[in-house]
């Protein structure tokens, strides 16, 4: 008698996952052929700058109708989604599609995995930037060269001049017009904070990194820029210090499209860096990337909060231990808060680390006194 309602129980829980599988197929089966399914890819969520790239409608409904289901709670963190017509996909690193309106994960079967594996590494190539270095990339914007600039959040695109520089490149805009599309990058006021661009030059895209404040040398009169500003490429550095500027380091990264390879390799104490990173550069990408899913209950309180603060830097040293074994381990750490209209304020964070396997990346659980 028990196996016979064992087998009634399987059978009603394949029923039912006949029927969940087939919601999408269905959905379209009431409202015709879908007018597209596209994949597109871009650097956070509401970055202007998208590339988008149109795929079989008919082959791909049927895909997901037919994929694997599985519910899960949390959406992926990524830079790649899946749309047919109005309805989002997120696409993770092991290449399922999370359904966000139903929280369930869509393996796809047979080759179809492979085939938008295929697709994805395509779209991002045209997206991004190559990784070059400081030297690969001064073959190509030699000096006195002229080339663009690509935001890669807001897709604004201005000119510049190449006009100095031996560890990086000092730029400027070469027209009042580039220097007003500049500013507005900047929301209208002048920055030091990083951005991640794209350099375009002789039909190549190079991973960068800007910052957007006029200073030093000028050269190029009626721009309406007093100064130049400076771009980085991977491994360049500083002119006063000769170090390399991790701030920008990392958005090069975000430019190329390899922002969470950059962090998977990242050990516990770079973490909290890249946690004063985000902050200091008003980055809410980066944040997400540091938390093991992008509703954490400390994510959003983060983002709103960094919003008001003009600086933050560590003050402490991190202890000498070897977390190549660990899968957690808690951070002590002092920084120094600089707000607008406050005086600068020391403050104290433990910060909870953990893995779930040694090849696996850090993320922060929790944070102690956050901010």
């Amino acid at each position: 008698m028990r196996k016979g309602k064992g087998i009634h129980r399987l059978f009603l829980i394949g029923i039912a996952l006949l029927m969940l599988f087939s919601d999408t197929k269905q959905a379209y089966a009431r409202t015709g052929e879908p007018s597209s399914v596209r994949l597109e890819v871009k650097s956070s969520p509401d970055a202007a700058l998208v590339s988008t790239l149109l795929i079989d409608s008919e082959l791909w409904v049927d895909a997901i109708a037919a994929g694997i289901t599985q519910q899960a709670g949390y959406a992926p963190i990524t830079d790649t989604y899946l749309m047919v017509d109005d309805k989002s996909y997120s696409i993770d690193q092991s290449y399922h599609l999370y359904d966000v309106e139903n929280s369930r994960t869509i393996q796809l079967r047979g080759e179809m995995q492979q085939t938008l594996q295929a697709h994805i590494t395509k779209l991002k190539s045209k997206h991004y930037g190559q990784l070059l270095s400081w030297p690969e990339a001064k073959q190509i914007i030699t000096m006195k060269a002229i080339f663009t600039v690509v935001d890669l959040e807001t897709g604004l695109r201005f000119e510049v001049q190449r006009r100095a520089g031996s560890t990086h490149a000092d730029v400027q805009p070469l027209t009042k017009h580039d220097t007003a599309v500049m500013k507005q990058i900047y929301q209208g006021k002048w920055s030091w904070r990083r951005r991640a661009i794209l350099v375009l030059k002789d039909d190549q895209a190079i991973a960068a990194s800007m910052h957007g404040m006029p200073h030093g040398g000028d050269g190029i009169p009626d721009n309406d820029f007093s100064g130049h500003f400076c771009i980085h490429f991977l491994g360049s550095s500083t002119h006063k210090t000769g170090s390399v500027d991790p701030d920008h380091q990392t958005m090069v990264h975000k430019a190329a499209g390899k922002l969470q390879q950059y962090v998977q390799q990242t050990s516990p104490m770079d973490v909290v860096e890249l946690y004063f990173i985000a902050i200091n550069q008003r980055d809410p990408e980066i944040m997400t990337m540091l938390f093991p899913y992008r509703n954490h209950e400390q994510l959003e309180r983060l983002k709103q909060v960094a919003a008001g603060i003009i600086a933050i830097r560590r003050e402490s040293d991190y202890p000498n231990i070897d977390t190549s074994d660990l899968l957690a381990i808690d951070l002590p750490v002092i920084a120094l808060i600089y707000r607008d209209g406050f005086r600068k304020a020391e403050k104290s964070f433990v910060f909870q680390l953990r893995r779930t396997a040694v090849w696996q990346a850090w993320k922060i659980d929790y944070v102690e006194n956050a901010l």
